[in-house]
């Protein structure tokens, strides 16, 4: 029977350095043996270029070529089989984080076809890449390569849904498929591939979950907090049959944690509870980008005058003052919908903006961005009066589908890969492509 998905290719392109970087100068090297090809004349037996942008195009330093280029191609070989830790062609800096508090410059080692052009005098990279060695890669810059075998295969099968399902397509204007950063998945190369986590990804080759013969849409993140979040609380859009709020915890309970939110903060029960990891080096379980923590419960303060910044920002709104925040809708997994600011506009009269969607709400209480938006307000009876906000918060990340804390929780209690994604895409089945 045909299984059908969103991408129908085994090629999956990558923008690995994009425009809003505002990268003017990378540099490329690669190991000798590894037979890589260029469409640009000079290559030589060099090993090593540096680009720089010019006048809207590209200069390269390290071929015997000197004109400007306005697009260079370069390929390594990306069948699975080849991959290891550094293979590929090493490229440095790339941006990791883009846009969140845990931005900063690292490098990665890329197989497959480099495309680099000049897009507003800024470098463009896209990495077209085999689809397979692709989520591998996927698999050790979201979790960290010593993650137990269960978790890595679990995070394999989910990046391969997602990206066959790509159900956002976000990026498809911009020639490329998905992005390689939190947008849509972390993409670090082969930079922390081991023998341990590439053996996960071989030995789950082709498998995906399918909903109703199709792909299915296998969103995730960080840490749900407790509670897994539905769909429909995040995006637009009705219910989706596997992405359904559930207990993250070996027993599901009555009803949901927004039904007893002050009992929810003291819930530690979850498979992503702080208690499970006292004993673990997160360190190692985590990606590298990540800070190590557990995120489950948290706590965030935010002065009034920066969230009225905030609001300048990303409204165009003026206000003196806040001096109330409603909240109106939560999801199950107490994650907030949509909220009302209350304060004094600029004239000196009583305004309210709304701020929907959890990204928004995120991006609004936050001077970078906030954990999740699963918190509640600790200094409510104060705020009119308080210069600041207080956060109590939980979780990290939107909440729907695989927590992939939760994951490794299971894993640590010798929990099959199979099992763990089952439970977290209720009504799904497991086949190979």
């Amino acid at each position: 029977m045909h299984i059908s998905s969103g991408l129908n290719n085994d090629i999956i392109r990558v923008g690995i350095v994009l425009p809003e970087d505002k990268l003017h100068t990378i540099s490329l090297s690669w190991a000798p043996h590894l037979g890589i090809s260029a469409d640009f004349p000079g290559l030589g037996t060099t090993h090593q270029i540096a680009l720089s942008t010019e006048a809207g195009k590209i200069r390269i330093n390290g071929a015997t070529t000197h004109e400007l280029l306005d697009e260079i191609t370069l390929i390594c070989p990306d069948d699975i089989s080849l991959l290891s830790a550094e293979y590929g062609i090493h490229v440095e800096p790339v941006i990791a984080g883009r846009g969140f508090h845990w931005e900063k410059p690292i490098a990665v080692d890329l197989p497959g076809q480099l495309k680099i052009s000049v897009q507003d005098d800024c470098f463009k990279i896209i990495n077209s890449v085999n689809i397979e060695a692709y989520v591998a890669c996927v698999a050790t810059s979201e979790m960290g390569a010593e993650a137990p075998s269960a978790l890595l295969a679990a995070q394999t099968v989910v990046a391969r849904c997602w990206s066959l399902a790509l159900a956002e397509a976000k990026h498809i204007s911009e020639g490329f498929d998905v992005c390689n950063d939190d947008c849509c998945q972390r993409y670090q190369g082969t930079t922390f591939l081991t023998s341990h986590s590439l053996k996960a990804a071989i030995d789950t080759r082709g498998e995906v979950l399918v909903y109703d013969n199709q792909v299915i849409d296998a969103r995730y993140s960080k840490n749900c907090g407790g509670m897994v979040e539905a769909y429909e609380t995040v995006w637009a859009g009705g219910p989706v049959p596997y992405l359904v709020p559930l207990w993250d915890a070996p027993l599901q309970r009555a009803g949901y944690a927004v039904d007893r939110i002050d009992d929810f903060w003291a819930y530690d029960d979850a498979y992503c509870s702080t208690k499970r990891f006292d004993s673990v080096n997160l360190a190692e379980m985590l990606g590298k980008v990540d800070v190590s923590g557990s995120y489950y419960r948290w706590e965030q303060q935010l002065s009034k005058s920066d969230l009225l910044k905030n609001l300048n920002k990303y409204t165009g709104i003026i206000w003196k003052q806040i001096t109330g925040i409603r909240i109106m809708e939560r999801g199950p997994s107490t994650r907030i919908k949509f909220l009302f600011l209350e304060g004094i506009d600029e004239l000196g009269a009583y305004a309210e903006q709304l701020v929907k969607s959890e990204y928004g709400i995120r991006q609004m209480f936050s001077n970078s961005f906030l954990y999740s938006s699963a918190f509640v307000i600790k200094n409510a009876q104060t705020l009119k009066e308080d210069n600041h906000i207080v956060l109590q918060g939980a979780g990290w990340g939107h909440g729907v589908g695989l927590c992939q804390m939760g994951a490794l929780g299971m894993a640590l209690d010798k929990i099959d890969y199979k099992d763990i994604l089952l439970h977290y895409y209720p009504g799904t089945r497991f086949t190979t492509l």
